[in-house]
């Protein structure tokens, strides 16, 4: 079994073998060779006052890469303003995410896949999806709302579906406006200016992404252009005006467990996760509850693909897609093909298969 790092994943996956894969798996979800469940979450207080312990799961699998997938995140997480969220492992600046495969042939554990670059190319791939799909053919122009990681793989994926070449970003921190404006520049070749404001990033674009932490919106619907496409992270970012404003909204995939679905002990937490929560009255305060914009349900992207809903009929009409859903099919379809070509260029740590075989039928 392979044990495989970041810099694993890096050295065999760009965007376009990313989106390549995200097609592959989805390809094999319209058969109904694949299928995912939804994102579950489980918090268990720390002891302190000031955090709570969130561990998430996403599961999936895809016939044409053979594999079954489980994602795997353990973070402590706090809400120090009520506007982000920030979380580390063990210690601030280190996080623990790991993706496992097996295969669907014999059920051997195939490999674990640390879940960083992979995380952020695949998000970046679907948005990518999304925009080839919804947004006009013209969308050149992009406003950028964000400067991490995020942001870096949604622009990468942008440019392979459309003909971008200009493009606004603004985060809170000049310097890393800056910096992502000069980066992004050079390795892209289009012209990226740093802007002061989100206003100046979004009015005017025709393709707007927030790619940030927020824990609420980050723009006002109001500023959007006729025509404009819409792509957030999380549906934290979402607000009832923005979903007020869309003409036509489409997400990804099933995310979660559907808000309200009537489950014993369950509940909707941040950006509509369903979740299970252990602490008292007082511990469960400090976690912040889904707001109505993130719990909604839209038609699905593979209906809109397959002609059973309509997606963009005008220039004018403002889309939003929501890139949630179908987690666990992503990280099986990217993480297998990650698999193969790490295989085929023998990268990545091996252990032996004994090590996760028993005797013993569980």
């Amino acid at each position: 079994m392979l044990v495989l790092s970041n810099d694993d994943v890096k050295s065999v996956l760009d965007m376009q073998g990313t989106m390549s894969a995200l097609r592959v798996g989805y390809d094999d979800l319209k058969r109904g060779e694949a299928t995912y469940g939804p994102r579950i979450d489980y918090y268990l207080p720390t002891g302190r006052d000031s955090d709570y312990y969130q561990w998430g799961n996403m599961v999936g699998a895809s016939s044409s890469f053979g594999v079954v997938a489980i994602r795997m995140k353990s973070d402590i997480a706090s809400w120090p303003d009520g506007k982000t969220q920030e979380k580390y492992c063990v210690k601030p600046g280190l996080f623990c995410g790991l993706v496992m495969l097996f295969s669907a042939s014999d059920g051997a554990p195939l490999a674990i896949i640390q879940d960083g670059y992979l995380q952020h190319m695949r998000v970046g791939g679907s948005m990518g999806i999304g925009v080839d799909l919804l947004a006009r053919s013209d969308a050149t122009s992009v406003g950028m709302l964000g400067s991490g990681g995020m942001a870096r793989s949604f622009l990468e994926a942008f440019v392979l579906a459309r003909r971008v070449d200009t493009v606004r970003v603004f985060s809170p921190t000049k310097a890393n406006r800056d910096a992502y404006a000069k980066e992004m520049s050079e390795k892209l070749g289009i012209q990226i200016d740093s802007v002061g404001t989100p206003e100046e990033a979004v009015r005017g674009a025709l393709i707007v992404a927030s790619a940030t932490d927020s824990m609420v919106p980050t723009f006002e619907p109001e500023w959007l252009s006729p025509g404009a496409h819409v792509v957030c992270v999380t549906r934290r970012e979402l607000s009832e005006a923005l979903i007020s404003r869309s003409d036509v909204i489409v997400q990804l995939g099933i995310n979660t467990v559907p808000f309200g679905t009537p489950m014993p002990m369950i509940e909707w937490k941040a950006g509509g996760i369903s979740s299970f929560v252990a602490g008292s009255v007082q511990d469960r305060a400090r976690i912040p509850d889904a707001r109505a914009a993130s719990t909604g349900e839209y038609p699905l992207m593979l209906e809109v693909e397959t002609g059973k809903v309509p997606g963009r009929i005008s220039d004018e009409q403002i889309t939003l897609f929501i890139g949630t859903g179908t987690q666990g099919l992503q990280f099986a379809s990217v993480g297998g093909h990650v698999f193969r070509e790490a295989t085929k260029h023998g990268l990545g740590h091996e252990l032996p298969l004994d090590w996760f075989l028993q005797d013993i039928r569980d």
